[in-house]
């Protein structure tokens, strides 16, 4: 066997070491405990985990400065159950049925870090849809997604992610408003759900909702996209539709309102 192949192997096993890491032990990791635990020079730990991350299989808090497997991961092999049983709580048979109901995109994401990412993507049978792939990143604090999925977090922990956007980020753009962002999270968290527009990108709007997690600091959000005029002309028709199919499938929004907070 060529060194090459064996290097291949190698890689492809430790990835597979990883995951099961983490299934054994159930909770967020730092790279120096991945590397104890899987007897990993701490270099190539930290190498793997990154890549982990930026494919999408591995989220990021840099506040803890762990890693812990996204929703993605659970969607690997989640097809397998599905196409034996379909049954509520299942993440596959809740975006079938939105599209189903909304005709839009529907998307599955996580906060990673300063950013959101996308984890699961399933196009809806509209003519125009948003075309994006998972492992694709927003901005935590100019997206839709990015929005909602603060409403998880402590207001002391957003103001920190706030500040750290803006020494990090400086030339993306004009500084974060902590005092604007808390407003917007707090009349988020009020409605159970937000509508934004051309946020992320020019021409697409979303209505979002935060999904429970058994981990609520790593949140899943789920959002119903496309063009932003017949997504903002179909919004009450989408956000009627999409609650029912949220409780029965046993992800229950926090809260539900006749008027969203938009974007604007």
């Amino acid at each position: 066997m060529s060194d090459g192949v064996s290097s291949t192997i190698k890689s492809a096993a430790r990835v597979f070491e990883v995951l099961e890491l983490f299934e054994k032990l159930r909770e967020p990791l730092t790279s120096i405990r991945v590397g104890r635990h899987l007897n990993y020079p701490a270099s190539s730990a930290l190498a793997l985990l990154k890549s982990m991350v930026s494919l999408g299989y591995l989220s990021f808090d840099r506040i803890d400065r762990t890693y812990f497997p996204t929703i993605r991961v659970t969607l690997l092999g989640q097809w397998v159950e599905h196409a034996v049983h379909s049954g509520d709580g299942s993440l596959i048979a809740l975006v079938e049925a939105l599209i189903r109901a909304t005709g839009e995109s529907v998307s599955i994401s996580g906060q990673n870090d300063l950013d959101m990412q996308f984890i699961h993507i399933a196009q809806g049978p509209q003519h125009i849809t948003v075309n994006l792939t998972p492992g694709t990143l927003a901005p935590l604090f100019h997206s839709t997604i990015g929005l909602t999925s603060l409403t998880t977090r402590p207001n002391d922990e957003i103001v920190r992610l706030a500040e750290r956007h803006n020494r990090t980020r400086a030339g993306d753009g004009p500084p974060v408003d902590s005092k604007a962002i808390l407003d917007a999270v707090e009349g988020i968290r009020r409605r159970g759900w937000f509508a934004g527009y051309d946020m992320y990108i020019d021409g697409v709007g979303a209505v979002s909702w935060v999904l429970p997690t058994d981990d609520g600091r790593r949140s899943m959000v789920m959002a119903i996209s496309g063009p932003s005029d017949r997504i903002r002309r179909d919004e009450a028709t989408i956000v009627k539709a999409v609650i029912p199919i949220l409780h029965d499938h046993g992800f229950l929004p926090n809260a539900a309102s006749p008027k969203p907070v938009r974007s604007r």
